[in-house]
């Protein structure tokens, strides 16, 4: 018995094998450009969204760069107040920040010999703090502790700055006159300022 196909399954493989073709030459050939554009695509309309964000930015570049600006400004300002919450932390940071001066800029040739807060009687914007100091000290020591008292930060002024200068004393030592070197008796008022108001 010889079994002869069907006149239609024929054409139904022959569509089929058409239709195979036609999926295996698209994926060969046109399914790689076909993805590759669809991300171009995506990857362009992303950057044109950027695009869209940075010349909205750029519009308002002059707003930016004056906010910019003022807040630098209100920085550095905030950098001259002293850290201290209250008058009697401040207090001690100006007493501290004395004592590092003398240390870091003096030989061991100025000496503190008080120092004391006083609270102000005039309330001012600004709560401010003063701190009577007296101290022994050359002139030249003198003059570069004021000076970075007053040129750092945060800003301290001296005030009230009063130099006495005591006698001087002469000892003889084997027989010869000495002349002791003499310190000066300094006394000024550090005063500085809190950023909250009192």
């Amino acid at each position: 018995m010889v079994l002869v196909p069907e006149q239609g399954s024929g054409r139904l493989t022959a569509i089929l094998l058409l239709v195979i073709a036609v999926i295996l030459v698209y994926l060969v050939g046109f399914h790689w450009f076909i993805v590759r554009h669809l991300a171009y695509g995506e990857e362009i309309a992303g950057l044109s969204e950027q695009l869209g964000r940075f010349e909205r930015v750029a519009a308002n570049r002059d707003r930016y760069e004056a906010l910019l600006q003022e807040l630098q400004e209100r920085r550095s300002d905030e950098s001259l107040f002293l850290s201290g919450d209250d008058f009697n932390e401040a207090a001690a940071e100006m007493s501290e920040q004395l004592n590092q001066m003398i240390r870091i800029q003096t030989e061991d040739t100025c000496q503190i010999v008080s120092r004391q807060p006083v609270r102000p009687r005039v309330e001012e914007r600004y709560q401010r703090v003063t701190v009577n100091a007296r101290m022994r000290c050359g002139i030249e020591d003198l003059t570069k502790i004021l000076y970075s008292l007053e040129t750092g930060v945060p800003m301290v002024l001296a005030e009230e700055v009063t130099v006495i200068k005591p006698r001087s004393r002469r000892t003889s030592r084997n027989g010869q006159q000495v002349q002791q070197q003499v310190l000066l008796d300094i006394r000024f008022n550090m005063s500085g300022y809190l950023r909250t108001a009192p």
